[in-house]
């Protein structure tokens, strides 16, 4: 593409973002001071339409991007900026409390997150094969109730309450501890497959007759610290955009939002492991014409991830790309912070 099409595109791409206005060869003229004439102006900028990186909505008014403009500007157009001091700050400070568990802490920083950059945050978290268990505490909350909680190297606690109907002494307890923090203590529990369960079983049948049902409750805990972790937050942000108005559009993006299978698929297979940006028909696997996704996958040793944001495809991609960057990168450091304390 020529010079003066890159400026106008870009001139006209930005304008849009900024106002959710079509762009008139006017206003392109008085953003860039191009030193050519309304009519080239308007030329070029039907040249684009033509070449499929504009659309012009109505007969009489200006021009908009379309996916294949807002593709092009993405990759060949946007200047990063970088992210503000003052930006910068914020954003430490969102992370810079790192109280409670990992969940908490991440669903407190995804929630900040969102009501800063005004767009639906959503994350996920995955263990790595690295990450284990490491202590198993047994609280006997009553007679015949007891809560098993187990802690992991990266910070995540899990808490699983259970009732057994017969009385059981101190002593029983106490051996059913170091029977449970033997079988998971710094054992790999992305590792732990049926058979070891059953052995479990088989185990907790010969300390105590009534123990073999805990071998259940055990796998169940496990299953869902090893599951990955789906936050999202921000998802009312979408209402405030233009582009939502209209009630069945935000439906359909509001309902996928309420399924976290399906934001963990779409955050685990959209881009690599650098930062992706997709746009409209781009997101994988859903009908989000509207929509703009950029995502950052994330990693340390205990946990893996995404970080995510999403809006209207009139996003400024820019300077939200400088966000999800900064922001995952301090999740990244919050994760090693864990490991080495």
């Amino acid at each position: 593409m020529k010079d003066r099409l890159n400026v106008i595109l870009k001139a006209a791409v930005e304008a849009y973002v900024d106002t959710g206005e079509p762009v008139s060869s006017k206003l392109i003229l008085a953003r860039e001071g191009l030193e050519v004439s309304s009519a080239t102006v308007r030329n070029d900028l039907a040249e684009l339409e033509r070449e499929g990186y504009l659309e012009q909505p109505h007969t009489s008014a200006g021009r908009i991007p379309t996916e294949k403009g807002y593709r092009y500007y993405v990759d060949h157009l946007l200047q990063s900026t970088g992210l503000s001091v003052e930006r910068a700050a914020i954003l430490d400070e969102v992370v810079g409390d790192p109280t409670g568990n990992v969940d908490e802490f991440l669903k407190h920083a995804l929630s900040r997150f969102s009501e800063i950059t005004g767009y639906t945050a959503a994350a996920v978290i995955s263990h790595s094969d690295e990450d284990r268990i490491i202590k198993v505490e047994l609280v006997k909350t009553a007679d015949n109730c007891l809560n098993l909680v187990a802690i992991t190297r990266s910070g995540t606690v899990k808490n699983s309450f259970c009732r057994f109907y017969f009385l059981a002494d101190d002593d029983e307890i106490e051996a059913l501890s170091e029977m449970l923090n033997s079988f998971l203590g710094d054992v790999s529990f992305t590792r732990l497959t049926d058979e070891d369960f059953e052995e479990l079983e088989a185990k907790l049948s010969a300390l105590h007759s009534n123990w073999n049902f805990l071998a259940g409750v055990v796998k169940n805990m496990v299953n869902s610290i090893r599951n990955p972790k789906v936050f999202v937050s921000g998802q009312s942000n979408l209402l405030s955009h233009p582009e939502f108005y209209e009630v069945h559009k935000v439906q359909n993006v509001m309902r996928f939002l309420s399924h976290e299978e399906e934001i963990r698929n779409l955050l685990s297979v959209q881009g690599g492991e650098e930062l992706s940006i997709a746009i409209g028909s781009e997101i994988a696997g859903m009908d989000f014409g509207d929509m703009g996704l950029i995502v950052r996958k994330y990693g340390s040793r205990s946990g893996f991830g995404a970080i995510s944001l999403l809006g209207p495809k009139r996003m400024d991609y820019g300077a939200n790309a400088s966000q999800v960057e900064y922001f995952a990168k301090c999740i990244e450091q919050y994760l090693k912070d864990r490991e080495g304390s």
